[in-house]
This record gives C-alpha cells, structure tokens and sequence, in this order.
C-alpha cells in the first residue's frame, strides 16, 4: 500500500519566461528551468531602479534571478523537495548544521504552502511581500 507521502502531488515554483515584459522592469537571467527560491529583501519596493530583490525568485541553483515563476506539478515527496535546498545551501558553502537542515526544512515548506494556492500553469510575480498572479493556465 502507498503512504500519503507517495500518493502526494507537490506543487512548487520554477523560473520561467512566460509573460516575461509585462513590466519595464522584468527580467530573467536564470537558464532553463529551476526550482526557485524568494531573493532575501533588503528593503520593500518592487520598482526600486537599482535593486531587484524585492521583485525576484532566485534560481536555488544558479543563484540568477527572475521576476517570474511558474507553478509546476511533480510527482517529488516533500522531503526530496527540501533535499534540494539543503544540497544547493551546502554548494554554496554553508557548513551542515542542524540549523541550516531546519532553515532548509522551514523555507522549502514555505514554497510548498504558497505554490498550493493556485494551479499548476499559473505564473506568478513577486512585488514585496505578495505573491501575485500574472497569468492562470487558460490564458496562455
């Protein structure tokens, strides 16, 4: 028999050029695919003209931004999700903690959270604090 685990569908933000240029200030640098991460925020306005961060995803790997992402479906358990940002954490040169599991743990479960809200094919923007819907699936 299956565990719930096995049975599940996660739902999770990659990089995309779906509605790429929709604002002045897009941008996606970011090759291929790649699940993302939020950029850490160093202040709150998503049009500031010399820093990004409060607009962007940021490749877990590659660590090139992008102002859009798209919600993608797999078939991935939630621990192989969160053994994603732990590895990229490590090739970054954080030391394996305790602590850098549980922030791993923590920040990954909180895409997980977010990406749930809408359909796979949706993509998405980041302004700030907010999360917000650019395109749903059937208007492509």
């Amino acid at each position: 028999m299956a565990t719930e685990e096995e049975d599940c569908v996660l739902k999770y933000f990659v990089s995309t050029h779906r509605t790429q240029g929709e604002r002045d200030n897009d941008a996606n640098s970011i090759p291929g695919t790649e699940i993302v991460d939020l950029a850490s925020l160093s202040h709150e306005d998503p049009d500031n003209t010399y820093c990004g961060c409060a607009r962007s995803f940021v490749g877990i790997t590659s660590r090139q931004t992008t102002t859009t992402a798209e919600i993608v479906e797999t078939d991935m358990t939630p621990v192989q999700f969160v053994a994603r940002f732990h590895t990229a954490l490590l090739a970054l040169g954080f030391a394996d903690t305790p602590q850098l599991r549980a922030d791993a743990a923590d920040g990954a479960t909180e895409l997980l959270r977010l990406a749930a809200a809408w359909p796979a094919g949706t993509v998405v923007e980041r302004r700030g604090q907010e999360i917000r819907v650019r395109s749903f699936p059937d208007e492509t």
